[in-house]
């Protein structure tokens, strides 16, 4: 995460998060180090279903569609996250981390009006400190790409 930091610092810009099933470990993955501040904008935990429509205005009705944790409810928060932050980068997680027999996230981030969506699927195995924490380096390693193929244009 300090890679992001640094790059984010270097060009004047900002990130902003809604995490689900993280629960504020993306944020403090970036927070941990100085100066995170300079670039930060704002970040939420958002882990109910009626935190995800009362503060980024996601449609009950899309929750109830599509699942709360699908790629398109991913997508929304982001989206919603960007509006509301006027961030540079909007990273949005939903997910479960352990408990389902689908233990998966995903993980959507917009850029420079590009949208990336991913997923992850975990063993049944691992532990929820286990998912959260690859969920966490996934979210970091596609920061990452993003940044390698803004650098090299």
């Amino acid at each position: 995460m300090k890679h992001v930091l640094n790059y984010l610092t270097k060009t004047n810009q900002t990130i902003s998060f809604a995490e689900s099933m993280t629960g504020g470990r993306l944020s403090y993955e970036l927070v941990k180090f100085q100066g995170a501040s300079k670039v930060y904008k704002e970040g939420y935990v958002l882990y109910s279903d009626a935190a995800k429509v009362k503060v980024l205005g996601i449609k009950q009705s899309d929750i109830e569609t599509y699942g709360v944790v699908s790629k398109e409810i991913a997508e929304l928060m982001a989206k919603q996250l960007r509006t509301y932050t006027g961030a540079d980068f909007s990273v949005a997680i939903t997910g479960y981390a352990s408990g389902k027999d689908n233990n998966l996230a995903f993980i959507s981030i917009i850029h420079n009006d590009l949208l990336y969506t991913d997923d992850i699927v975990f063993f049944a195995e691992n532990s929820r400190e286990q998912n959260i924490q690859l969920t966490v380096r996934k979210v970091v390693k596609m920061l990452h790409e993003i940044i390698k193929t803004k650098v090299a244009i």
